[in-house]
């Protein structure tokens, strides 16, 4: 009989084991890491981590396993860690009983308190609990946790995951998780998980691929061990393709004798076949659970006899179709359980499906077998209370789940018991929690529909305030929200005092978040709001009424008083924190950090921004709108300031939904750009092409693009994508001018640079007046929107002087007085005023104020050198070369072949440039250029222009 792998030495997975290894003895030194095995179905990877485990255990390595099952069959919110925890001595659960909120994984630890409304903030303290159990478990020891199956992993799971690897730090802890990349199709819902993991530090990756020829024939000739011929291992390993699970499957049926099955399905159910018909019974049932099954369920569902029963598990167990696991038994491969379920026939599916659903005791399990064996309203109940336990995990993810397909059972078979409204309702909330924004939507206006149906204004007012409340935050622009929001008042406006009208109040007041196209006066808005606080406070509605101050510091930034803007947004935020309105909190403090950045305090902008972040985190709320923006501004002003390695530091979106990961990620892209990471921008903007279709991502990641684009001499791709940023400004629900005019400098600088390159310049200035109509039109023009923008902020005349100096550089006027104005209103933006300041030495050094020319280059290059802008700097260096102006530090161009001039000449010539345009650029006649590149011609030997540049790459005289 052949072997199974499981039963020889490892074969041809050497440097992947001695990967593994290494990560373990990294760990137990104290260098917590991570370690994605992936690879096809099959392939091996669990046979590789069983090893590693073998290894662990041997020395003193405590070891915890756990594996995923399918999500679309069960549903059961973190299992492998359930399975895992499950594994805890008594000594460790001692340790564990220091975190009650592990009861809900590990029952029996203790008493814990009831869940709060809250979905994020029960998962984040679930969260925390985890990592603190383990980090407390690798304090005396090291740990090894092991997965599996992760293409299985529910989204709480899959979440809880990337929460504890992106928290690896200097525990003694080594995380493995196996997957399989064959299952990964585009939309997996893995791929997000897995590209937030691949930038974490502390992860590694290993690819397992399949044996090569020689490894699968040694494999091959290992399972058989002897007692096949040569020529038919080597027919088994080609026919294998090197997967190490068809190499014991077919080695096996050749053992026997019987030939090879031409189909895979025949493959996998071969060794089935052989079995007697009661074992075949047995493996057929077993198919049906889903996960490790017990004894006692087997003979509940199949009806087998106590000794018949045990015979046949005997004999699946010796064939090596089951393996005995956690006192039950299981399929020795993930792949061969899925090709006995697909084989049964339809009403013995119904009639296993059945048997199960009267016994399992999980709510999760009981509305899975029910909805495969028919019985929808038992499964339709069943939802509904797999929902409530999932909230009481703090499951958000599970709890929608399990909401959408009790709203699909109640569509399909009615129930006068079961509240709708109150399902959507709720899945508009958790569909919200998990920043699946579209979804909390679709289920809110349902909320409106429903309610509307009923008839009661209160609740149909209140259910229009939840449908506001999921898109305003995002900026979406939509044409529905002041008409939702007005129809709210209409049901309410001559109703008693109530909540709900203090709310709606407050949002009428917030008009201009949805558009700016409502002509309003600011006396209107704060009448809207002094009457909801007013209502708030008769009724007892605290955090309606903080909301509503709040807003009361908006309008006093409006009216340029800047200073009480920030302290009354600093006391709204305090007194929302002390009622528990963190949402209104961080909605205060994230406002008053905007108040600092558009006056040009960055240092405060910046500290408050931090905070908002971490305090967004403490209660429970890491993706709100508040702190994605915070998120962004992080990121953002540092770069401004010139602290690039700590805003790219900064960029933590470890368990983020997708758009929300988009968002914060897009302002590092400026930074990348800047320093010359192409790559790295290109594979960003990829990104964000998959992970979202969001307005506000895409213009801040455009922004990038171009820039990027016009470093490397693509200046018509960069208007082209300044042309996309424009058009995704356009699609947010309010006009930023600032954004648009920085935009506008972009896009008509390089139109400058193609008209420097030898462009017609008529038509490229007809474009350049195009993207100023552009720029225009995102100024307000309704009475709230001039009273915000009548004060010029500090970025908005940065970016407007830096548009008038482009503007002037594209019509042939390099204008030095423009450019001292762009450096002057930059000041204190780092990068902005060293980019102004290198286009300020240019139009000195043509002008023919060389002295302070130089001296401008001189600071530019010092400063570029210091913020690691590496375009930048080459362009400054490149523009002292021309000028022959000395630069400190920067070594002279080698003489020994060229002087300095040839060598300007020659690097102008290398891009493109006629003879007149090098003489333009080097402040020198089109005659003289041609006669210094008729020397360099000479000297190197060329015959022409496109010769003479190849030998200069050749010979390393040109970068």
């Amino acid at each position: 009989m052949p072997r199974i792998g499981s039963g020889i030495a490892l074969v041809g997975r050497g440097a992947e084991l001695d990967a593994l290894r290494s990560a373990l003895a990294a760990a137990d030194s104290g260098q917590a890491g991570a370690v994605l095995l992936a690879g096809d179905a099959g392939v091996g990877k669990s046979r590789l981590l069983a090893e590693l485990v073998t290894t662990a255990r041997s020395t003193g390595v405590t070891v915890f396993t756990g594996r995923c099952l399918d999500v679309d069959e069960a549903g059961l919110p973190y299992l492998p860690f359930v399975e895992a925890l499950g594994q805890l001595g008594e000594a460790q659960r001692d340790v564990a009983r220091n975190r009650p909120v592990l009861n809900r994984l590990v029952p029996g630890l203790g008493s814990v308190a009831g869940p709060s409304e809250d979905q994020a903030m029960e998962q984040l303290r679930l969260f925390d609990s985890v990592h603190g159990l383990f980090s407390d478990l690798a304090a005396t020891g090291c740990v090894l946790l092991a997965l599996e199956d992760l293409h299985w992993a529910d989204a709480s799971t899959r979440d809880l995951i990337l929460f504890l690897m992106s928290r690896l730090r200097n525990q003694r802890l080594l995380i493995v998780c196996t997957y399989r990349t064959d299952d990964l199709h585009r939309r997996h819902p893995l791929r997000p998980l897995l590209g937030e993991l691949s930038r974490l530090p502390t992860v590694d990756q290993i690819q397992l691929s399949p044996f090569s020829p020689s490894d699968a024939v040694e494999f091959v000739s290992a399972l058989s061990d002897g007692s096949l011929p040569a020529s038919t291992v080597r027919k088994i390993a080609e026919r294998s393709e090197g997967n190490a699970f068809f190499c014991e499957e077919l080695t096996a049926v050749y053992g026997d004798g019987a030939g090879v099955p031409s189909g895979l399905a025949e493959l996998l159910l071969a060794r089935v076949e052989r079995l007697s018909a009661a074992a075949r019974a047995v493996v057929r049932a077993a198919s049906v659970a889903s996960t490790t099954v017990t004894h006692s369920s087997l003979a509940a569902v199949s009806s087998l006899s106590s000794e018949v029963l045990e015979e046949a598990l005997r004999e699946a167990v010796q064939l090596n179709v089951l393996v005995t696991s956690d006192g039950g038994y299981t399929f020795r491969h993930a792949l061969l359980r899925e090709a006995v379920y697909g084989d049964l026939l339809p009403g013995e599916r119904v009639r296993l499906h059945a048997g199960y659903a009267s016994i399992v005791t999980s709510q999760a399990l009981l509305a899975y077998h029910s909805l495969r064996a028919h019985d929808l309203p038992r499964a339709l109940d069943a939802s509904i209370r797999a929902a409530r336990v999932a909230a009481d995990m703090g499951a958000p993810g599970e709890l929608l789940r399990h909401l959408e397909q009790a709203l699909e059972l109640l569509g399909a078979v009615g129930s006068e018991s079961v509240d709708e409204l109150e399902l959507f309702r709720n899945a508009a909330s958790a569909a919200a929690a998990t920043g699946e924004t579209e979804r909390a939507v679709k289920y809110a206006q349902t909320v409106v529909d429903l309610s509307d149906a009923i008839g009661d204004p209160e609740q149909a007012a209140e259910a229009r305030v939840q449908l506001v409340a999921v898109s305003m935050p995002w900026e979406h622009r939509t044409m529905a929200t002041q008409s939702i929001v007005e129809a709210a008042w209409d049901l309410v406006r001559a109703r008693p005092p109530s909540a709900t009208k203090a709310k709606v109040l407050a949002l009428l007041a917030r008009q201009w978040v949805w558009d700016w196209a409502v002509d309003v006066s600011v006396d209107e808005l704060r009448a809207y709001t002094e009457e909801a606080i007013t209502i708030a406070k008769q009724v007892g509605a605290a955090a309606v009424e903080v909301d509503a101050l709040v807003t009361l510091a908006v309008f006093a930034e409006w009216t340029n008083h800047v200073d009480e803007a920030i302290q009354v947004g600093r006391l709204a935020a305090e007194r929302a924190a002390s009622i528990g309105a963190y949402d209104v909190e961080l909605r205060a403090r994230k406002n008053t950090s905007i108040s600092l950045l558009l006056a040009g305090r960055l240092d405060e902008a910046l500290r408050l921004v931090e905070f908002v972040r971490k305090r967004a985190a403490e209660v429970g709320m890491p993706w709100g709108a508040a702190a994605v923006d915070a998120g962004m501004e992080v990121v953002h002003i540092r770069y401004l300031m010139g602290e690039w390695a700590a805003a790219l530091e900064s960029v933590d979106t470890a368990g983020a939904p997708p758009m929300v990961t988009a968002r914060i990620m897009s302002p590092a892209m400026h930074i990348l750009a800047a320093q010359g990471e192409f790559a790295q921008v290109e594979a960003l903007a990829a990104e964000l092409e998959r992970l979202t279709t969001d307005g506000l991502a895409h213009a801040v990641g455009g922004f990038a693009m171009a820039e990027a684009a016009q470093w490397q001499g693509r200046y018509r791709e960069a208007v082209d994508h300044v042309e996309r940023v424009f058009g995704h400004l356009e699609s947010l629900s309010r006009p930023s001018l600032t954004d648009a005019a920085m935009a506008a400098a972009t896009g008509i600088s390089a139109l400058a640079d193609l008209a420097s390159a030898g462009s017609p310049r008529a038509p490229l200035v007809a474009e350049g007046e195009a993207l100023l109509a552009r720029m225009a039109d995102h100024t307000p023009r309704t009475h709230v929107g001039e009273l915000v923008y009548q004060q010029t902020t500090p970025m908005l005349a940065m970016h407007r002087a830096r548009v008038a100096a482009e503007v002037s550089r594209l019509r042939g006027v390099d204008s030095p007085a423009l450019w001292a104005e762009a450096v002057a209103t930059a000041e204190g933006f780092g990068y902005p005023s060293t980019l102004a300041r290198w286009r300020w030495a240019g139009s000195l050094l043509a002008a023919g104020s060389r002295e302070e020319g130089a001296e401008q280059l001189e600071i530019a290059y010092s400063r570029a050198a210091s913020l690691g802008a590496v375009p930048l700097r080459d362009a400054l260096v490149g523009l002292a070369r021309r000028a022959r102006v000395s630069l400190p530090g920067v070594a002279a161009p080698s003489d020994d072949v060229l002087t300095p001039r040839e060598l300007a000449v020659l690097e102008l010539v290398a891009r493109g440039l006629t003879n007149r345009q090098v003489g333009d650029r080097l402040y020198i006649s089109q005659k003289t250029a041609s006669v210094h590149l008729s020397r360099v011609m000479a000297k190197l030997g060329a015959a022409n222009r496109t010769e003479v540049v190849s030998i200069a790459h050749d010979r390393g005289l040109l970068a």
